[in-house]
């Protein structure tokens, strides 16, 4: 696959403030990302009447349509939406020819 077209910015529609982690346990000033997606997972509880949130869930971020995108490092917290605050546990670059980003998925909680 040659060419992969950027995620259109309607599948985008979440804004997500980052505080990049710096390596020594604290984290860089905040920056802004534009046109990300967070998708939550639903956890559930012996309770049949009631879900749990766990907090937990999956960032996308285009390079092309993500507006103030960069690659964010793991342990570095996001908020994401109205959502809690959440820590980036990994990072998964998704890549097309040479090596050029297509999009950042982030695995968070």
């Amino acid at each position: 696959m040659s060419f992969l077209r950027p995620i259109p910015r309607r599948l985008l529609p979440d804004d997500m403030i980052v505080w990049p982690a710096v390596g020594d346990g604290t984290f860089g000033p905040s920056r802004y990302v534009r046109h990300v997606r967070m998708d939550w997972e639903q956890a559930v509880v012996d309770d049949g009447h009631r879900g749990a949130d766990g907090g937990r869930g999956t960032v996308f971020i285009d390079a092309c349509n993500s507006l103030g995108c960069f690659e964010i490092p793991v342990g570095s917290r996001v908020l994401v939406g109205d959502g809690p605050s959440v820590f980036v546990r990994k990072v998964k670059r998704c890549c097309v020819v040479r090596g050029h980003v297509h999009h950042w998925e982030l695995e968070v909680g």
